[in-house]
């Protein structure tokens, strides 16, 4: 836990983070304080708070992904361990800690994997791949999670049709484009475009593909894991 903690630190912030991209270099004044950054994996946790403890009144409640940086104090309340973070120059609070990962804390990455596979949601649970795609580059369990996002996003493809199909068909319509087009450019594929997970039309099968860029990341660099056999299974059927 004191690896979390930083006592008289400077709450000089950085510009606020854009909760829709991954995460970034950190910006030089972390390394002239030592303010260390986190990361948001636990939405349900999230809530950023005027005072430590769930009775504190709510600021915000901060999205999967989003950076923060932990700049001193720990209190335990109700049993539960809440930080002071910095989420920008002039918005910082309270959090449980639970709602955060970093990338040098042992057994965050563990924690990270059963909060994926705890997941329903098909896009929150892209968003937490694809976060420990980022900070985990090196554990051991980053080929179940390269595994989990193809899965993930070859069953939301056909969702995302189904969502855009009646939309696309309106807007053919008029005449002003081809169906192929409207499919192409549909905006429900824009959060998935942001994350970098990306699908293609096809036009003969009328659906959705996943480009498969998660099966072959886990082929090239890890071909010996037993998730490798699956991937590659996948990528045959493309």
């Amino acid at each position: 836990m004191a690896g979390w903690l930083l006592a008289g630190v400077v709450p000089v912030l950085s510009q606020e983070d854009d909760p829709e991209t991954l995460p970034e270099k950190s910006p030089n004044w972390t390394e002239r304080t030592g303010a260390r950054a986190a990361f948001v994996a636990d939405a349900g946790l999230a809530a950023l708070r005027t005072t430590p403890g769930p009775g504190g009144d709510l600021k915000q409640r901060l999205r999967v992904g989003r950076r923060v940086y932990v700049l001193g104090g720990r209190r335990v309340v109700e049993d539960r361990v809440y930080v002071f973070v910095a989420v920008t120059r002039r918005t910082r609070g309270w959090m449980d800690r639970r709602a955060l990962v970093r990338p040098a804390q042992p057994g965050d990455d563990a924690r990270l994997l059963a909060l994926i596979r705890a997941e329903t949601g098909g896009y929150e649970r892209l968003r937490l791949c694809r976060l420990f795609e980022n900070l985990f580059r090196r554990s051991p369990q980053l080929p179940t999670v390269l595994l989990l996002l193809g899965e993930t996003a070859e069953a939301e493809a056909p969702l995302i049709y189904r969502r855009a199909e009646r939309r696309v068909s309106q807007r053919a319509a008029a005449g002003n484009a081809d169906v192929r087009a409207y499919f192409d450019d549909e905006p429900a594929l824009d959060r998935y475009n942001r994350l970098g997970v990306k699908f293609r039309y096809d036009a003969v099968r009328k659906a959705y593909r996943y480009d498969g860029a998660a099966y072959r990341r886990l082929v090239q660099q890890y071909p010996r894991a037993p998730e490798a056999e699956i991937a590659r299974q996948r990528l045959a059927g493309f």
